[in-house]
């Protein structure tokens, strides 16, 4: 949220600064912003010097600990017992800082703030570790950095695990890894939640940093797609287990819409600069568009979350108002005054101002300058019948309430079908009877009278302040009819590699259920890749609901570029294995729970070190009694698996994590993969991963200096370690060939799954 003022693609290269250059200090005064919002009355004349100078001050820091893992309660005990008793009465810049502290309207505890500002933290020893500690968890996506406000509208959707959810302009993606953590809230041993997120991003650049911000939650549900929000296409499902055909559609839809952001100035302080009158009459009818594909993909008595960082009543009050009105008695407001009891709000208005771009109110639409009409529509006044849609059960969250960023929240339930209005053509009997039943036809139609001046969507950052789609100097240019493939085929990006399902009696995935014991339950023809060739590399996992969307005769009018989870790659070996494919960290957590224990190796801490401090370690460097059996395991990916409730010395103080146990952080059962050559191992994780559990443990970590190096020092740095590897057993030549042969196939699997997580 907020715009990101990002260089244009053709824009000249930017100047080199001065390191001895000093910024001058940005002067926070809009007075245009002031008198619009005061001329608003969106609050008193007695709150508004506290809220006006609230928003000149810098926003905190806030975090989110995620809540799919089991460990989400571990990671906020850590937070609250390890670091914030160290955190009380530090100075920083001559300042006492307050400590991290929890939400109060956030569930369990889940969301945190500080006031230290970013450049300060390395001031201070205690808040540079916390930090430290921070940067490592969200590597990993134990915790995610997100702005307070920006988790409201998740939580007022009210997602079960069974739910459908689309977020309709989910990148960058904080949101949808919100919901994603509530579709997998009740982690059941063996059970792949029924639930499904569909995410959309207009920009296809975006979607990809879309994909990286939630792929750390590892979720098969997960859908990602490039579309604009306003056209997002109808398909029919593949047929269920009863033979039914059902249409595609959600029993939850996010609507986080693009917006002017001028609420965000606290985060965003070029809004100061930036902000006109204009700013947001471009953006009211693409948000009304939005707003109302999103309800026409909504399930009846399903509920549609409407949000924008923006002030203006053009983008908020006045977008609800039409859709309540569009919908003629199929929408209702929903009164959510009781929900997240602690957040502190304000009611919405019934009555607003329209101002030109110079600045001049304007009553209706009438008195609109001719030359300036093509810009306004009706539904930007408030409408006559204001009082009675209930808009005051809108959400406007002020940043002086709970010292956070601006906000605006509207909750809608769909209690009947919705049919598109469509004033230039009488509907026959047959469109009267298919609108009745919302099919997928008339949830296509659009109203054709707005196409002169329907804008698209502003690519780059979806909270954009002035978009390119609409300039203030330029009038509205009449759109050429879109072809059908246009309207719905994806207009950036390449083209999307197919997306192919294995059958149950494929080679491969016989191959890797024999060799790792799968439950006979697990349902393998749920496995895909996604290419062609003969030979499969990486091989991914999605959820039933998935697969029926996928599995469609109209999926080709969808544009999906990211679905699954990585479970099974292909490791090509120097030392012959009885099966190539290796378990992919990614995927660990889901697959280790249909694994059969043939393949699980329990250990200790010991041994977690020195997989940790070692990059090729032998055999003999393991406890004696494990030697027997890790010598007697096929050659080929295996699962250690550490409990540290099994430790015996657990209790022993952590020489580098004061106040806790020999196991420092980590309390709950963790999984990874490891790859057995002939006489030796290796962690199959990425740097990251084995960094963020170094640092909980509280051990140091020597990464591979050929996971980190590229180019000639990466090739230099592999052969130092294929010579050191084979000079640590000299005594017998055949056993150190074996050991280069080991330090390059262990190398091989590490390089590998490094590249999987850059890509």
């Amino acid at each position: 949220m907020g715009r990101r003022f990002s260089r244009k693609k053709n824009a000249a290269p930017r100047k080199e600064r001065d390191p001895n250059e000093t910024y001058m200090e940005l002067k926070k005064v809009n007075e245009q912003m002031e008198q619009y919002y005061k001329a608003q009355k969106i609050m008193s004349d007695e709150e508004w010097p506290v809220f006006w100078e609230h928003l000149k001050v810098t926003l905190p820091t806030t975090f989110r600990i995620t809540g799919t893992r089991s460990h989400a309660v571990e990671i906020r005990d850590t937070v609250k017992n390890a670091f914030v008793p160290h955190l009380r009465d530090i100075s920083v810049d001559g300042v006492i800082a307050n400590p991290p502290r929890p939400l109060a309207w956030y569930p369990d505890e889940l969301g945190w703030h500080y006031d230290v500002p970013r450049t300060s933290l390395k001031k201070s020893p205690e808040y540079a570790k916390f930090h430290q500690f921070l940067v490592a968890e969200t590597e990993v996506g134990n915790i995610s950095r997100q702005e307070a406000v920006s988790m409201i509208p998740p939580l007022l959707l009210d997602v079960k695990p069974q739910h459908w959810v689309m977020d309709m302009c989910a990148a960058p993606g904080s949101k949808t890894a919100q919901i994603i953590e509530m579709v997998h809230a009740n982690e059941q041993y063996k059970v792949v939640p029924a639930g499904l997120i569909l995410a959309n991003d207009a920009d296809y650049k975006r979607s990809h940093m879309l994909i990286h911000q939630t792929k750390r939650l590892q979720s098969p549900c997960l859908l990602v797609t490039n579309h604009d929000a306003s056209m997002m296409p109808s398909l029919k499902l593949a047929p269920n287990n009863k033979g039914e055909v059902l249409p595609l559609e959600f029993d939850r839809v996010l609507a986080d819409v693009p917006c002017s952001g001028d609420a965000t100035l606290r985060k965003n302080p070029m809004v100061w600069l930036k902000w006109t009158h204009g700013g947001a009459m471009g953006l009211h009818h693409t948000q009304v568009n939005i707003l109302q594909r999103g309800v026409q993909m909504l399930k009846v008595g399903g509920r549609i979350v409407y949000s924008t960082c923006s002030f203006n009543p053009m983008e908020n009050e006045a977008v609800i108002a039409e859709m309540l009105n569009r919908a003629n008695g199929t929408l209702e407001l929903v009164d959510v005054s009781q929900e997240l009891p602690a957040l502190k709000r304000r009611p919405g208005l019934s009555d607003w101002k329209v101002f030109t771009k110079e600045g001049k109110i304007v009553d209706k639409l009438e008195d609109v300058p001719e030359d300036a009409k093509g810009k306004f529509y009706p539904s930007m006044w408030a409408p006559k019948n204001a009082s009675e849609l209930h808009l005051e059960r809108c959400l406007r969250i002020y940043p002086h309430l709970q010292d956070t960023g601006g906000f605006f929240v509207a909750v809608l339930k769909k209690t009947a079908p919705f049919v598109v209005p469509n004033p230039n053509r009488a509907a026959s009997k047959v469109e009267a009877a298919e609108a009745t039943t919302e099919s997928v036809e008339s949830s296509e139609t659009k109203d054709e009278s707005n196409t002169e001046n329907e804008e698209t969507l502003a690519t780059g950052d979806k909270h954009k302040l002035d978009t390119d789609a609409v300039k203030e100097s330029e009038e509205p240019v009449k759109k050429a009819r879109m072809s059908r493939a246009e309207r719905y085929g994806a207009a950036t990006g390449p083209k999307e590699e197919p997306f192919l399902f294995l059958d149950a009696k494929n080679a491969d995935v016989e191959l890797f259920s024999k060799f790792y014991g799968l439950d006979e339950d697990f349902p393998k023809d749920q496995f895909l890749v996604r290419s062609e060739g003969e030979k499969n590399k990486t091989i991914y996992f999605v959820s039933e609901a998935v697969k029926t969307i996928l599995k469609s005769e109209e999926i080709h009018r969808l544009k999906v570029v990211n679905t699954g989870v990585r479970a099974f790659v292909r490791q090509d070996s120097n030392t012959p294995a009885e099966c190539l494919f290796r378990l992919n960290s990614e995927g660990i957590n889901l697959m280790r729970q249909f694994v059969s224990d043939n393949r699980v190796i329990p250990v200790h801490l010991k041994e977690v070190i020195t997989l940790l401090q070692s990059p090729y370690p032998k055999i003999s460097e393991f406890a004696e009694e494990m030697q027997p059996r890790l010598t007697a395991l096929q050659t080929g990916c295996c699962i250690f698996e550490f409990d540290p409730e099994q430790e015996e010395n657990k209790d022993q103080p952590n020489p580098r994590w004061e106040g806790q146990g020999l196991t420092g952080f980590v309390k709950g059962k963790l999984a990874f993969p490891v790859w057995k050559a002939q006489v030796s191992f290796n962690m199959l994780l990425t740097k990251q991963d084995r960094r963020s559990l170094a640092m909980r443990l509280g051990v140091d970590c020597v990464d591979s200096t050929h996971v980190i190096e590229g180019g000639a020092k990466g090739t230099a740095a592999k052969a130092a370690a294929i010579a050191a590897a084979a000079a640590v057993d000299s005594s017998a030549d055949a056993d150190s060939g074996a050991d280069a042969m080991d330090a390059e196939d262990t190398e091989e699997a590490t390089e590998e799954a490094t590249e999987e997580e850059t890509v």
